[in-house]
């Protein structure tokens, strides 16, 4: 099965993103970049490559590929990785990936197990951190935020040449100063009510957001299963201050041209930064 693959301009650079989603079989999204997985969704090629895997809760369309990662990783002599897991399944995955390697007959994988709450952080590495959210499903989900920290000039300085710059940095001033800049929030699974609860989220410079409904007669279907309907979307794009929007996890019971059309009639007018998609059909 192809991937869809995105490149988004950032302030970090052209970021990669590499991914599919459709709700009930897999959400599976990789930045390649950062050794990074956010959904361990479906086994794919592209999956055991990522050092660090984020999963958001524990629905089999979002953790069926993370045996198949570890075990892939074991078998070609990889180094050790992280799956970064919320606190209430900690345990359930480590015992999961326990069975999954006896199954095997081998050892133990190389992978540490880390539990995660909403408001934690933790260092992807030394100029990124993922923060954690919850969203609103109707079984305990993460939604993860990647924050860029680099460092720049203290702008009152702005004015001064570099010889005058180096010699304040060698008396011992701080001439410098961190900006963090969240370049990505993956939203995950969830209704409606992250909108208007957590807008920080949808100010990072690309928000990855699920909208699994688009008929009117599937509104109830929604709400039911903690998910997101067009109509729950469309009033709230107007305020998205991100400069890329990227849909996911759109229900089978639509086909993909189906799914494009909507997003071309109903939500490209609307938001004004740049609109892409992860949906695919899973074979």
């Amino acid at each position: 099965m192809s991937l869809r693959r995105l490149q988004l301009a950032t302030s970090w650079g052209q970021l990669r993103l590499v991914g599919g989603s459709r709700a009930g079989e897999g959400t599976l999204v990789l930045l390649p970049q950062l050794q990074l997985a956010l959904d361990p969704g479906r086994p794919h090629r592209a999956l055991p490559p990522m050092r660090t895997v984020v999963v958001s809760h524990g629905h089999l369309d979002h953790v069926g590929g993370l045996g198949y990662w570890a075990s892939q990783r074991f078998l070609n002599s990889m180094p050790p990785a992280t799956a970064l897991v919320p606190e209430p399944i900690a345990d359930d995955v480590r015992s999961l990936l326990g069975v999954l390697a006896r199954l095997e007959g081998g050892k133990p994988y190389d992978v540490e197990v880390v539990p995660v709450v909403e408001g934690r952080r933790h260092q992807l590495r030394r100029d990124v951190d993922l923060s954690f959210f919850a969203t609103e499903h109707w079984v305990p989900t993460l939604g993860t935020r990647i924050t860029w920290k680099k460092r720049r000039l203290r702008p009152e300085l702005g004015h001064l040449l570099e010889p005058e710059i180096a010699r304040r940095r060698r008396a011992g001033e701080e001439v410098t100063e961190e900006l963090a800049i969240d370049l990505l929030s993956y939203c995950a699974d969830s209704g409606p009510t992250l909108l208007a609860d957590t807008p920080e989220v949808l100010r990072s410079e690309i928000v990855i957001l699920e909208c699994s409904f688009f008929k009117p007669g599937d509104r109830d279907r929604a709400a039911r299963y903690g998910h997101m309907h067009l109509e729950d979307l469309a009033p709230h794009l107007a305020d998205f201050e991100c400069r890329h929007l990227v849909l996911l996890h759109a229900s089978r019971r639509y086909r993909l041209r189906e799914i494009e059309k909507y997003l071309d009639d109903e939500v490209r007018p609307l938001f004004r930064g740049e609109l892409h998609h992860l949906n695919v059909d899973w074979e």
